[in-house]
C-alpha cells in the first residue's frame, strides 16, 4: 500500500498519519539513506509485533533520488507494508504518474500561523506526553522550517528538567534523569563533530519515546 501526504497543514497530515499507524510497527527512513533496495525489502518484510509495518519516507518523490517504475509501484502497492511518502509539494507529472497506484491526500494550506517557538514548544508538549508520533512529525517539520537542533534541545532540556521536579504519570524520574543526562552528552557530541546534531535528536525523540 502507498500513500501520499503532501502540504504544510502538520495538525491533518499528522491527524491522517495517525490512523494509519495504529499499532503497527513504525519505520523512520532518514533523508538522504533510502534506496530502492530498502524498499524492496520492506515490501516483503513482516512487523515483529504481528502487525503491518509502516514506513515513512520523506522527500523521496521531490528529491528524485529514487526512479520508480510502473512494475516497481505495483509491488510496493501490492504489499501488505505500508508506505507512507511525506512529501511538501507534488508535480502534475509525478501526480499523473503516482495517482494509479498510490492514495494521495493533500493537507495544504495558504498560511502557516504558527511561530517557530510555538513549534517548538508543541514539540515538548508532545514528547512530555509520550506521543511518540506527534513528536517525530512536529520534529521533522521544526528541521525543515530551518528551526535549529539548539533550539530543539534547550526546551527539550527544560520540559525534562520540569517533569523531573514536578512529576508525570507518563515517565519515571530515573527515566527523565538518564533522558536529561543524554540530551546534554548529544549537545557537547555534536558540537566536536561526533555526530550530526539533526539526526542525534531524532534518534533520541524515537528512542526515549519507544520504551
Amino acid at each position: 500500500m502507498i500513500y501520499i501526504l503532501t502540504g504544510n497543514d502538520t495538525k491533518k497530515k499528522n491527524a491522517y498519519l495517525k490512523k494509519l499507524y495504529k499499532d503497527d510497527q513504525l519505520i523512520s527512513v532518514l533523508d538522504g539513506t533510502i534506496t530502492k533496495e530498502i524498499l524492496f525489502d520492506q515490501a516483503h518484510s513482516l512487523s515483529l509485533f504481528g502487525g503491518s509495518p509502516v514506513v515513512v519516507a520523506e522527500g523521496v518523490i521531490k528529491e528524485g533520488s529514487i526512479i520508480l517504475s510502473s512494475s516497481d509501484l505495483l509491488i510496493l502497492k501490492e504489499s501488505e507494508t505500508t508506505f507512507v511518502l511525506l512529501e511538501e509539494k507534488i508535480l502534475a507529472s509525478d501526480l499523473k504518474k503516482y495517482q494509479k497506484y498510490a492514495t494521495i491526500e493533500d493537507f495544504s494550506i495558504k498560511e502557516v500561523k504558527q511561530t517557530s517557538k510555538i513549534q517548538v514548544f508543541d514539540i515538548a508538549d508532545s514528547f512530555s506526553r509520550k506521543d511518540k508520533m506527534s513528536t517525530w512529525i512536529l520534529y521533522r517539520n521544526a528541521v525543515l522550517a530551518g528551526i535549529s537542533p539548539e533550539e530543539i534541545s534547550g526546551i527539550l532540556f527544560w520540559k525534562i528538567k520540569t517533569m523531573i521536579l514536578n512529576g508525570t504519570k507518563f515517565f519515571k524520574i530515573d527515566e527523565l534523569k538518564i533522558q536529561s543526562s543524554e540530551l546534554v552528552s548529544i549537545y557537547h557530541r555534536a558540537h566536536r563533530g561526533e555526530l550530526d546534531f539533526i539526526i542525534g535528536l531524532e534518534q533520541f525523540i524515537l528512542s526515549s519515546l519507544s520504551k
